[in-house]
C-alpha cells in the first residue's frame, strides 16, 4: 500500500530489527541464566512477528514478565522498543533509563534513550546521550551511528523550532470525511467545491486496502463523502490523487494495475496514472508510461495549475538518496524526461508528498532529510524567477511534531491548509484537519475565470480559442480551447496582475474581457457566460482592453494588444466596415466629453489605418455621455460607460 510504503520508509526505528538485535545480544553469553520473564518476552516477540500483530498484547506480555522478574534485560528491551513503536515515548524513555541502570556498559541503549529524549524535546539530555553513544569505543551499527550523528547536528535547530512556537488550531473535518479507518492524502479543487482524499479500509485487517473518496462543499460544510467509482478505484490499492485546477483531470498513483488482457500495465510496482472526467464519468485510467514511470517507485503526483508541469516523488536512479521529488514538463502533448528538483529540496533522506500551489511557485513537501522535528516534517519552498526553488523552510512547531505529518494542501487564497494527522479526539487512526495558515507560510492568493462559450442566436456550445495575456508584459499566459460538449473553460488568475482575455472562433466576432487584480484585493472568481456573435449589421462589440489616461486620448501601450486583435478580425472579414464609437461617463462638461470621445475614437481609427486597414472601411464617432449602458450614480456604472466599441456597419 502506498501509505504503508511511506510509513515504512520514513520510520527509521524498527521494532523487529531491534528485538532481533536484543535477542542476539542476550545470547552472546551462554552462561547468562534464563529469567522467568524471558518466556513472556519470547511470546511478545512471536506476537510481533504476526502479519496482524497486536502491539498492545505484546506490551502486556512484557509487563507480565516483569512482574515475575523486574530485572529481566530481555523483557525491558522488548518493552522499551514496543513502547517507542507505539509512540509511548515517556514510557519508552523510562524503560531505557531502567535498562541503563541494569546494564550501563550496553552503550547502544544510550542511542535509543537519546531518540526518546529527542521525541520528548529534551534536547540537551538527548545531545548528552547520543554523544555518549557516538563517542563510545564499541562496534556500532552504521545506520544507528549515522542517525545519531544526524540527530545531534539537528538538535539546535529543533530546539529553535520548539522555542518559536507558531499559532496552530487544527479543526477536524468531521464524520463526512473522517472515519475509524484512516484518511490521508487530501486534494482540493481550486474552486473549493470538491475535496478528495485516500481512505484505508481496515475492516479486514488481513487485507486492508486504499480507495479514493470525494466530498462536496455545501453551505461551508462537507457533504458525506462517496467512493469514486470504477475504473478509478479497483479491488487493489490506490494511493495519492492530484486534481487539475478545473477538476476535469486527475493524476494518481496505484500499485500493480492489471489491464483488460490480464497482464500488468505498469512499469514498476507503483506507477502514476491519468484519468479525465466527461459527462459525469471518469475515463479508464491510463498509465503515464516512460519517461515518467520507471522500473522503480513513482507516487504522490501534483499537477501545476496550468497543467504543464507534473511534480512527483520517485526512487528512480539519479537522485540524492531514498525518494526524491522530480518534475516533468508537458511539451507538444508529451511529458518530457523528469528533472530532479536538486539539493535545495532533495537530500539523502526521503522527500515526498509534493504539492505545488495554484500560484505555481510555492511548493509544499515532506522530508526526513531536511532539519526537522519528526519522521517527515512539512516544508515550504518558493520558486525564483529562474524557475528554481530557493532554500526551503520548516513549517515549525506545533504543525510539525515528533509524529508524522502527512500530505499538506493549501486553498487558492492561502488562508487554510489541510493535512492528515493522528491526534487525540479524532475518529480513529489518521484524520484530516483544517488549519489557518501562518502568514509567513502562505502562498500568493489566486483567482480564476470560469465560463462557457455559445452561439448568441442558437445557444449552441462552441469550441473557441481562448487566450489570456498579461497586459503589463504582453506575455500570453494561457492559450486553450473551450470544451466541445459544454463550451466550458477554466483559467487561473494570479494576484497582482492585470489580464486581457480574448475569445475567438473562425466564423465569429471576437470577445474580450479585462481582469484587474493589481489595483484592488478582490480575488472573487469571475464567472462568465459568453455569447459569440457572427458578423451582422449593427452588432456592437465593446473593446474592454482599450485604455486612455484621464482626459487624454493617447492610446496606452497595453491597448495595442487588443487593437491588434481587431486588425486581425478586419483582415479575416475583408469586406466588413465598422464604426468606432467613443463613450464617456457624465462627469464634467458634456461638450468636452463629446470632443474627448471623438478624439479617442479617431485615435483608434488612425491606429487601424496605420496597421494596414483601408480607411474607407472605418468611421469614428464620439458620443460623449449620450449613450450610457449603466447607471452613472456608481463608480462601477461610470466605469462601464467609459468605453470604446466597434459596430458593424456593413458586410460588403
Amino acid at each position: 500500500m502506498l501509505y504503508i510504503h511511506m510509513i515504512k520508509k520514513i520510520v527509521l526505528f524498527s521494532v523487529t530489527f531491534v528485538l532481533i538485535s536484543c535477542a542476539a545480544a542476550q545470547n552472546k553469553n551462554p552462561k547468562t541464566p534464563e529469567s522467568p520473564a524471558d518466556k513472556y518476552a519470547e511470546e511478545a516477540y512471536l506476537e510481533l512477528m504476526k502479519p496482524d500483530a497486536d502491539k498492545q498484547k505484546a506490551l502486556d506480555l512484557c509487563k507480565k514478565g516483569l512482574k515475575k522478574d523486574s530485572n529481566s534485560l530481555k523483557a525491558w528491551q522488548y518493552k522499551a522498543a514496543i513502547e517507542y513503536e507505539m509512540t509511548l515515548f515517556s514510557e519508552s524513555y523510562k524503560s531505557y533509563k531502567k535498562l541503563i541502570s541494569l546494564e550501563p556498559e550496553a552503550m547502544a541503549n544510550y542511542y535509543f534513550l537519546g531518540k526518546c529524549e529527542t521525541k520528548l524535546y529534551l534536547f540537551d539530555d538527548a545531545k548528552l546521550s547520543l554523544n555518549k553513544y557516538i563517542e563510545s569505543p564499541i562496534k556500532k551499527t552504521k545506520s544507528y551511528e549515522d542517525d545519531a550523528k544526524k540527530i545531534v547536528a539537528n538538535l539546535d535547530k529543533m530546539k529553535l523550532l520548539i522555542n518559536n512556537k507558531i499559532e496552530y488550531n487544527p479543526i477536524n473535518l468531521g464524520p463526512s470525511v473522517n472515519s475509524k479507518h484512516g484518511e490521508y492524502w487530501p486534494g482540493l479543487t481550486l474552486d473549493g467545491q470538491y475535496f478528495y482524499f485516500t481512505r484505508m479500509n481496515i475492516d479486514n485487517p488481513k487485507r486492508p486496502y486504499e480507495d479514493f473518496y470525494r466530498s462536496q462543499a455545501k453551505d461551508s460544510t462537507w457533504l458525506p463523502s462517496i467512493k469514486l467509482p470504477e475504473p478509478v478505484n479497483t479491488n487493489d490499492n490506490e494511493g495519492t490523487i492530484s486534481i487539475s485546477a478545473d477538476g476535469k483531470f486527475i493524476f494518481f498513483s496505484a500499485k500493480d494495475r492489471i489491464g483488460n488482457n490480464g497482464l500488468p500495465i505498469g512499469q514498476g510496482g507503483h506507477d502514476l496514472y491519468f484519468s479525465s472526467y466527461n459527462n459525469g464519468q471518469w475515463s479508464n485510467p491510463v498509465n503515464l508510461g516512460p519517461p515518467i514511470n520507471s522500473g522503480g517507485w513513482e507516487s504522490q503526483p501534483s499537477i501545476s495549475p496550468d497543467g504543464l508541469t507534473l511534480y512527483f516523488s520517485s526512487e528512480r536512479p539519479g537522485g540524492f538518496g531514498g525518494a526524491d521529488i522530480w518534475k516533468t514538463i508537458l511539451k507538444d502533448g508529451r511529458f518530457q524526461p523528469p528533472v530532479n528538483l536538486g539539493p535545495k529540496i532533495n537530500t539523502s533522506g526521503e522527500e515526498q508528498a509534493p504539492f505545488i500551489h495554484y500560484d505555481n511557485k510555492t511548493l509544499y513537501f515532506s522530508s526526513t532529510g531536511q532539519p526537522g522535528l519528526g519522521d517527515g516534517d512539512i516544508f515550504v519552498a518558493k520558486m525564483n524567477e529562474d524557475g528554481k526553488f530557493d532554500t526551503c523552510f520548516n513549517f515549525g512547531y506545533p504543525i510539525n511534531t515528533d509524529k508524522l505529518e502527512l500530505g499538506l494542501v493549501v486553498d487558492r487564497l492561502g488562508e487554510y491548509g489541510y493535512l492528515s494527522s493522528e491526534r487525540s479526539g479524532g475518529y480513529g487512526n489518521l484524520d484530516i484537519y483544517k488549519f489557518k495558515m501562518p502568514t509567513q507560510l502562505k502562498p500568493d492568493p489566486v483567482s480564476y475565470v470560469k465560463g462557457f462559450v455559445y452561439d448568441a442566436k442558437t445557444l449552441e456550445k462552441i469550441v473557441a480559442k481562448i487566450e489570456l495575456t498579461d497586459l503589463s508584459s504582453g506575455k500570453v499566459i494561457a492559450n486553450i480551447e473551450s470544451q466541445k460538449e459544454t463550451g466550458e473553460f477554466f483559467i487561473v488568475l494570479k494576484s497582482n496582475n492585470n489580464y486581457m482575455l480574448t475569445i475567438d472562433q473562425t466564423n465569429y466576432l471576437f470577445y474580450s474581457a479585462n481582469f484587474s487584480l493589481k489595483e484592488h484585493n478582490n480575488l472573487n472568481p469571475f464567472i462568465l457566460e459568453i455569447p459569440l456573435k457572427k458578423p451582422d449589421k449593427d452588432i456592437e462589440i465593446v473593446l474592454n482592453n482599450v485604455f486612455f489616461d484621464v482626459d487624454k486620448y493617447d492610446i496606452k501601450q497595453e491597448s495595442k494588444l487588443e487593437l491588434d486583435k481587431l486588425v486581425l478580425l478586419l483582415k479575416k472579414f475583408p469586406f466588413m466596415k465598422i464604426e468606432i464609437g467613443g463613450h464617456t461617463d457624465n462627469t464634467g462638461d458634456p461638450t468636452k466629453n463629446k470632443t474627448l470621445s471623438q478624439n479617442r475614437a479617431k485615435a483608434v481609427k488612425d491606429y487601424l489605418i496605420k496597421a494596414g486597414i483601408d480607411q474607407n472601411r472605418l468611421s469614428a464617432i464620439g458620443y460623449g455621455d449620450t449613450k450610457p449602458i449603466a447607471d452613472n450614480k456608481t463608480p462601477e456604472g461610470k466605469s462601464k460607460n467609459r468605453r470604446t466599441v466597434f459596430k458593424v456597419v456593413s458586410l460588403q
